[in-house]
């Protein structure tokens, strides 16, 4: 086998590869019972906050701890794995896309029904 075959075969198995990997479906994010939880739990928080209000350029109020409480009591949620669940946010940028899409999902549902 000469250099000339040996580079021809590599050239055409390096492009099948790259073919078949342009060819791969890109992954779509199901989210789990505990990133729907999270979901709803942020979507009350930006519209107890007045984050998503109907003022526009006025700063949203912090919420009070009571309501804060409130929020992560009726979600399901303790202070701790509100914090497990934003690290696994930062580490997967795809998941925490799927579950904001979720939280405008739930916002404008929420919206909707308020007159």
């Amino acid at each position: 086998m000469t250099l000339r075959d040996t580079f021809r075969k590599s050239f055409f198995s390096l492009l099948f590869g790259l073919v078949l990997l342009g060819c791969s479906e890109k992954k779509s994010f199901t989210l789990d019972n505990d990133d729907i939880r999270f979901a709803g739990f942020y979507s009350d928080y930006l519209l107890l906050s007045g984050a998503m209000g109907e003022k526009e350029g006025a700063a949203p109020e912090p919420v009070d701890t009571a309501e804060l409480n409130g929020l992560l009591v009726r979600h399901g949620f303790s202070r701790e794995s509100l914090t497990r669940k934003s690290a696994a946010y930062k580490e997967n940028p795809e998941l925490w896309r799927a579950v904001l899409l979720q939280v405008r999902e739930n916002i404008r549902k929420k919206s909707a029904v308020v007159p």
